[in-house]
């Protein structure tokens, strides 16, 4: 997309998003949630990670564009925001996220932390696969 930026005389491209490099999205949360597992290993507390942060990481990850620029890009981060919202609506409907590494194998429970003005906060708590875990009802 083709925009002009309101402070500079120049021209500048939005980077487009197709549907491969939305379905790259769930790679970057495992690798936020493989570096969170791999931190916490000493502690058994739960993980948070925010939709938009996400998104910010996979902006920033894949673009190099940083998250004071979303002004610039706002169709941008809005496409990618919104692709993150639903990826984790469908982990959260599941309660559970895994998946095999080379050399290791990922199981988390899922939990909604919060939601705050359309950004959703999922807490990721690793479990055992021997290990039944169930949210507490409120």
């Amino acid at each position: 997309m083709r925009s002009n930026s309101d402070q500079q005389d120049s021209i500048y491209y939005e980077p487009k998003t197709t549907p491969s490099i939305l379905a790259s999205i769930p790679d970057c949360l495992r690798m936020i949630l493989m570096d969170s597992v791999e931190k916490s290993k000493v502690s058994r507390k739960s993980i948070l990670v925010s939709s938009n942060s996400l998104a910010n990481r996979f902006i920033l990850d894949r673009w190099d564009i940083r998250p004071s620029q979303r002004r610039r890009y706002r169709n941008l981060f809005s496409k990618i925001r919104k692709r993150c919202r639903k990826i984790f609506q469908y982990h959260l409907a599941r309660g559970r996220i895994e998946w095999t590494d080379k050399s290791d194998s990922y199981l988390l429970g899922v939990f909604k932390f919060d939601e705050v003005r359309g950004n959703l906060i999922l807490g990721f708590v690793p479990i055992s696969k021997d290990q039944e875990w169930t949210m507490k009802p409120k």
